[in-house]
């Protein structure tokens, strides 16, 4: 009797799956004729995120916002709590595409900036620790 080969669930990646290519990236820096200071490109879209973690004050949140950009090592959003350099931060994204479709992925890091927003929001910089796709 032959075994059945076992297939290995394939890899997903930010930059791979997700089509992070750089020439779809930081189009509106190269018209403006301004060169992109990152190392790694960014995706500028508003795709729906659930964040949580807990404040600087120590309590714990939950929240629904709008991403700014993610790149393959961080992402920053915008939202109304105040984070403390180097807190935790859980997110899971839906990168939704053109037809209300795609990948939701799981992410966890650390902040890196809590930029406080004229709006009362926080812009808050996040280096991605490790993250995996549902």
């Amino acid at each position: 009797m032959k075994s059945a080969a076992v297939s290995q669930p394939s890899r997903i990646t930010l930059s791979g799956e997700l089509k992070l290519l750089r020439d779809e990236l930081g189009v509106e820096a190269r018209q403006a004729g301004m060169g992109e200071r990152r190392i790694k490109a960014r995706l500028s879209q508003p795709f729906p995120t659930r964040a949580w973690g807990k404040n600087a004050d120590g309590k714990a949140f939950e929240i629904d916002c709008l991403l700014d950009n993610i790149s393959s090592t961080g992402l920053y959003l915008r939202i109304p709590e105040q984070m403390t350099l180097g807190a935790e931060l859980s997110v899971v994204i839906k990168f939704l595409n053109d037809h209300n479709t795609g990948a939701t992925a799981v992410m966890r890091g650390h902040i890196l900036r809590d930029e406080p927003q004229a709006d009362g929001r926080h812009g808050l910089a996040v280096a991605i620790k490790d993250h995996h796709f549902l």
